[in-house]
């Protein structure tokens, strides 16, 4: 399960350290609410203050080891006047990016930095994308000419770059982590009392060297909404909301499954993505730390969501258990199993095709596998289309060897087996 956690490049130069981060941000967009008009604005103004010139060694590329992704890289303009903010254009027909409508993100002029890096990590799809980048001030903006470059696409229509962060309280009900790694310590925003085994971000490398407390919030990862600056998940900014070692009492757990099993409609063309959570009410008395998360762009898979620092004392957790076992059986007209087109335990395979733990765009936690209808091999007789049964299940020990510390007590829209199975079904049409 580690490939769902990997360490992308940092891309932070814009702001020395997190401290001031916010305030930098919003100035910038106050100086600079979205221009852009098609054409340069270095002819005469009514302002006294000349514009700038044109930013310098404009360059788009991809960023390292990362998919649907694009670094975006300039230096200060060599003639006119100084830029107070740098506005940076994207759209996916050339000839047209620069205009108000194709506005992506303001970025502070940092007093003494000749040089820029903007990391744009938006789900970018693997299509040519057309960019300019504009030098502002009070009179006016000059921009660059308009600079192509393709995204390197992703079969999973993911960004593999960055793990998305913890916003949600999570207990390890069975003190391992999401990486078959035994916990050994315990939750703090202290970054050198991290322990890694939880397999949550931060990840060895990701962080800054001068960076000592979580949450690390960057400048070059905002979204600015309804007038409030958030730090995009997904991104070299790190947070870490509150977790616990669970493993000395048993876990008591609602079971979740997805709602798109039964809101969508399924066919037996379908992409179905299975999804399942566990969460838990916290003690009377107790709260675990979260983080304010919104959804800020995009949908379903290229969704951006982030959180503008805030955090919440939360009631209730997501719970790793990680003896979890998912099953995908269709069923005869009698209810009995016709095909089974998959039967496996967390860690029994890594990538796609087996079932794994993750970390949401949300931030929350959830049991995750994609059923592919079409990729599907029948055998004679059996159609892909009426009802499939999905079933979640706590086997009597995990991959790692620890044994079942779980115990499902209800299901918001599934069927409790036992306490320790849930399952859910579905209607597939022809």
């Amino acid at each position: 399960m580690n490939s769902l956690f990997l360490v992308g490049r940092r891309m932070s130069r814009l702001i020395a350290t997190a401290a001031g981060v916010t305030a930098t941000v919003l100035l910038a967009f106050g100086l600079s609410a979205c221009g852009g008009g098609g054409s340069s604005t270095s002819s005469a103004t009514p302002s006294a203050l000349a514009v700038p010139g044109v930013p310098t060694n404009f360059t788009v590329s991809g960023v390292n080891g990362q998919t649907l992704s694009a670094t975006v890289s300039w230096s200060v303009p060599t003639s006119g006047a100084t830029p107070t903010s740098y506005e940076i254009y994207r759209s996916t027909t050339a000839g047209t990016a620069y205009s108000s409508t194709n506005h992506l993100i303001s970025i502070p002029v940092v007093a003494g930095q000749g040089s820029y890096s903007f990391l744009d990590n938006a789900g970018l799809s693997g299509v040519d994308t057309y960019w300019v980048v504009s030098a502002k001030n009070a009179s006016g903006e000059t921009p660059t000419a308009e600079v192509t470059y393709k995204p390197i696409g992703s079969p999973s229509g993911g960004d593999s770059g960055f793990g998305n962060n913890a916003s949600v309280p999570i207990i390890f009900a069975d003190g391992i982590g999401l990486a078959e790694t035994a916990i050994t310590g315990t939750w703090s925003s202290d970054v050198a009392s991290v322990d890694y085994n939880t397999g949550l971000r931060p990840l060895t490398g990701i962080l800054p060297s001068t960076v000592t407390a979580l949450p690390y919030l960057s400048g070059t990862d905002t979204y600015v909404l309804d007038g409030v600056t958030y730090y995009k998940q997904g991104t070299s900014s790190t947070w870490q909301a509150e977790w616990a070692n669970g493993a000395g009492t048993k876990q008591h757990v609602v079971a979740t499954w997805g709602d798109n099993l039964t809101s969508q409609k399924l066919t037996s063309t379908s992409t179905i993505r299975v999804e399942i959570g566990l969460n838990e009410t916290l003690p009377t008395g107790t709260t675990m730390l979260g983080y304010n998360m919104k959804s800020l762009y995009g949908t379903n898979l290229d969704e951006v969501q982030g959180t503008d620092g805030t955090t919440y004392d939360s009631t209730t957790a997501a719970v790793f258990a990680a003896n979890a076992h998912l099953r995908i059986d269709k069923l005869d007209g009698s209810g009995g199993v016709a095909y089974t087109a998959y039967d496996g335990a967390l860690w029994g395979g890594d990538g796609p095709g087996n079932v794994a733990g993750e970390i949401t765009v949300s931030g929350g936690f959830t049991y995750g596998y994609v059923l592919q209808m079409k990729n599907l091999t029948l055998p004679t007789g059996v159609t892909a289309d009426g009802t499939w049964r999905i079933t979640f299940s706590l086997d009597t020990t995990s991959p790692a060897g620890t044994p079942n510390n779980t115990v499902i007590d209800s299901s918001t829209n599934g069927v409790v087996d036992n306490p320790q199975q849930v399952h859910i079904d579905i209607n597939v049409a022809a």
